[in-house]
């Protein structure tokens, strides 16, 4: 009997496949055709890219981009360039290498500028404040999110749009401007539902409902944050669902469920420990110290807190670090 061929892929198809958002399906038929097929197209090559990164194969996305952006260079793609670059400052970023990512992401802007492309420059702006918003300059972020709105908004692209909305949401939440960043991350959902980002509805999602645990009211938290699951769970997007859980697991507290909580940060550690993404651990290692600091495990709490600190520092985030550190102080103290 003869061995059954592996799937044929087209550029077209594999195309489709990150439209619609099945990510799985196009890491796992991108990898089936093997290395040499691949890199034949090396567009074929950055949609797996794209496919592994969201399924949290971080690793094997870089790898993959790292052997595609040569080849973008000599044929003087772009397009394609554009995308290699900003991709791998988002992996880079993910995996807790701030520094690295913000040198290609300011690569990505002065190339954009420099060629004229409006969406490429948005989309650096984009991350460029991300990064500033984690380091706690948040004036400089709100300037880069105001300049990616402007050029999105020039372009008519809805997607773009969507996600500058999510991105001001979070600076306007550390800001403590929860009302603003309310409005931002409804406004994210409206834009996302029109341009069918499901991963976008989903993060602001889960910012909303990380909200009402701030505002007391877990019921409704707990509610929006099982939505945000279920859109996660759909697109085959783990890291997102583990932050939805982790925001379960706030919304348990904030109803006194502390067993629940205990369960749900656990569940959302196993697949932070699983997935390279820094600020997922650092944020899930907080909220498990926190706990088992209430519930007199100190020993466990430490640790836990110790992790998070690390890894917050890891991503330049040096405020959250220095809180973590408040509170192991205290424990110790």
């Amino acid at each position: 009997m003869d061995a059954p061929t592996a799937p044929v892929l087209s550029l077209d198809e594999a195309r489709a496949l990150r439209a619609s958002g099945q990510w799985q399906p196009l890491a796992e038929r991108t990898t089936a055709l093997g290395d040499e097929e691949l890199f034949r197209e090396p567009e074929l090559a950055f949609l797996s890219a794209v496919g592994h990164r969201r399924i949290g194969r971080t690793t094997r996305a870089l790898e993959l981009l790292r052997q595609v952006e040569p080849e973008a260079r000599r044929r003087g793609d772009q397009r394609l360039l554009a995308e290699v670059v900003n991709l791998t400052g988002i992996v880079l970023w993910e995996s807790g290498r701030s520094a690295e990512a913000e040198v290609r992401f300011g690569e990505l802007l002065e190339s954009a500028v420099e060629w004229g492309d409006e969406e490429a420059t948005a989309r650096a702006c984009n991350n460029l404040g991300v990064l500033a918003n984690v380091r706690g300059r948040r004036d400089l972020a709100l300037t880069y999110y105001q300049r990616a709105l402007a050029a999105y908004q020039r372009l008519g692209n809805v997607g773009g749009l969507s996600q500058t909305h999510h991105n001001l949401g979070i600076s306007y939440r550390d800001l403590r401007f929860d009302r603003e960043a309310d409005a931002h991350f409804g406004r994210a959902v409206e834009l996302a539902e029109q341009s069918q980002q499901e991963d976008v509805v989903a993060l602001a999602e889960v910012e909303r409902a990380n909200l009402r645990v701030r505002w007391g009211d877990g019921r409704l938290a707990g509610e929006m944050a099982r939505r945000a699951l279920e859109r996660f769970r759909r697109i085959s997007d783990p890291t997102g669902a583990a932050q939805a859980i982790r925001v379960l697991g706030l919304a348990a507290r904030a109803e006194e469920r502390d067993d629940d909580a205990a369960a749900r940060f656990d569940e959302a550690l196993e697949i932070a420990r699983t997935h390279d993404d820094a600020l997922l651990r650092a944020e899930v290692q907080r909220d498990r110290g926190t706990l088992l600091r209430d519930r007199g495990d100190l020993a466990a709490a430490r640790e836990a807190l110790a992790d998070s600190m690390e890894n917050f520092a890891q991503i330049g985030a040096a405020a959250e670090a220095e809180a973590i550190r408040g509170l192991i102080d205290a424990l110790d103290g």
